[in-house]
């Protein structure tokens, strides 16, 4: 016959605490892999949302500033061409067609700039720019 202190229970107290305890020890573990790799998805998740929106800005600023640089400039001189006839000079043509209160020199000097010229040989059939100032 068994004796009383030989007898173990199955719902003895002491054995259910301590697999109780040992369940919560791996039931928090579990918790925390589970948190862990939940953290992880949506760092890389917002990693992935960060560069997605680096690339749109380096992208549009690209575009911004090649669309700035296709621009015409703003600081465009207005002119006026003149096709150069037989007897024409750079003094005639400046004087014909410069504003009425500039010196006929400071003219010249302005029509060879606009042009490219050295000095004022010109050419029947020429196309001159005159500034307009």
């Amino acid at each position: 016959m068994l004796r009383y202190s030989t007898y173990q229970s199955i719902y003895d107290r002491k054995a259910d605490s301590r697999n109780e305890g040992a369940l919560r020890k791996g039931a928090a573990r579990l918790n925390e892999a589970i948190a862990n790799s939940i953290s992880n998805i949506f760092a890389r998740i917002t990693l992935f949302k960060l560069l997605v929106f680096i690339l749109f800005v380096v992208i549009a600023w690209a575009g911004m500033a090649s669309a700035v640089a296709s621009s015409p400039d703003h600081d465009v001189v207005e002119s006026e061409s003149v096709v150069v006839k037989r007897g024409d000079s750079l003094w005639k043509i400046a004087a014909a067609h410069k504003p009425g209160d500039m010196d006929t020199r400071v003219y010249v000097t302005a029509i060879q700039r606009a042009n490219g010229l050295a000095g004022s040989n010109i050419q029947p059939g020429d196309i001159l720019v005159l500034p307009m100032k």
